[in-house]
Order: C-alpha cells, then sequence, then structure tokens
C-alpha cells in the first residue's frame, strides 16, 4: 500500500480576506503579522476570522485544521509568546473571535504559543535547552479554557452541531491542551 505525501495546507496573510483560499482546502495556516494588532489590521483579520465560523459548511470545514503563524521572525530570536507584539495580535483576535478551541489543529505546539500568548506570563526560569520557561498560572489557564469551552458550545449551539461532533472535537482540544500544559484540566 502507497501513501501519498499529503499536501501541505495553503499559507493566508490573515486580513487580506480568505478569497486566495483554495475552495477544497480543509486546512489552512492563517499568516500573522506583528503589525497586525494595530485596530485596522487587527479588524481586517478578525473579519477573515468570522468567514472561518460564518456557516455549518464552514466550521465543518475547518474542524481542528487552522494553523497560525507570525511572519518575519525567523531572525528573532525570541520565543513567540515572549514577544509583546505577537501576545498583542493574539489576544486581540482571541478578544472578538474565541472559537479556537474549535477550530485550532489539536497540535500541542501550537496551544501552547496560543495559551502562553493570552495568559499573564510568570517569571522565566532558563530551561536545560537555553529557552525560557513560564510557570503558568493554574487559576488563569483554568479559566481560559472555561472561556474557550463556552465560546465553542455557542458556535455549535448557533450552528446545530451534532452532539457526537462536539464531543469528538472537545476532546481532541483537551487532549491538545493537556499535552501542552502537561497538565489535566
Amino acid at each position: 500500500m502507497s501513501s501519498q505525501p499529503s499536501t501541505p495546507p495553503p499559507r493566508v496573510a490573515l486580513g487580506t480576506g480568505l478569497a486566495a483560499l483554495p475552495a477544497d482546502a480543509d486546512r489552512v495556516v492563517l499568516t500573522l503579522d506583528v503589525h497586525d494588532a494595530e485596530p485596522e489590521r487587527l479588524t481586517l483579520c478578525v473579519r477573515d476570522l468570522k468567514q472561518l465560523s460564518a456557516s455549518p459548511a464552514q466550521i465543518e470545514r475547518f474542524t481542528g485544521s487552522v494553523y497560525f503563524a507570525f511572519r518575519g521572525l525567523e531572525r528573532d530570536p525570541r520565543q513567540v509568546h515572549t514577544i509583546p507584539e505577537c501576545r498583542e495580535v493574539l489576544r486581540g483576535l482571541h478578544g472578538r473571535w474565541p472559537y479556537w478551541m474549535h477550530f485550532l489543529a489539536p497540535e500541542p505546539d501550537l496551544w501552547t504559543v496560543l495559551l502562553l500568548c493570552l495568559l499573564p506570563l510568570g517569571p522565566g526560569v532558563r530551561l536545560p535547552s537555553g529557552r525560557i520557561g513560564h510557570e503558568l498560572d493554574r487559576k488563569a489557564l483554568k479559566n481560559l479554557v472555561l472561556d474557550l469551552t463556552s465560546a465553542m458550545h455557542e458556535l455549535h449551539d448557533q450552528h446545530r452541531v451534532a452532539l457526537a461532533a462536539r464531543q469528538r472535537i472537545f476532546k481532541n482540544a483537551m487532549q491538545a491542551i493537556e499535552r501542552a500544559t502537561g497538565a489535566r484540566i
């Protein structure tokens, strides 16, 4: 049995409209810019995200299949969650479109970046790898997960997502969050 390599998901610059997204794409990498936190750019980015959650067909199509990446950080040695502009962009998006639990791919590294950007950063500790680790405020994490869950339920209610699909989506997201945080929530 031969397996064909999977096609990488298309990359779309958030805030430029999703017209460039191929009609048959079922995964997407949304590229962000550190300047997307500026009010007018943030509005354009949120407009694009709202297209993903606009209809039952769209939310089914992109369940657990949205990735994000920041452009222009290739030479920046800092971790994404420690860059104030990246934190500001993700917090701004989350404040106006909190449906990550439904859409974000269940990749622990992706969830780590999102959670660390949305949570207050505790004191940093240098890890053996040379990276800086941050202790998570468990109460803040629990509250964030409750907010994410509530937003996901609202989305599912609005679009009448079937119970079995709701349970699967929640389970996949929680497993990724627990792997990302190293804790059972």
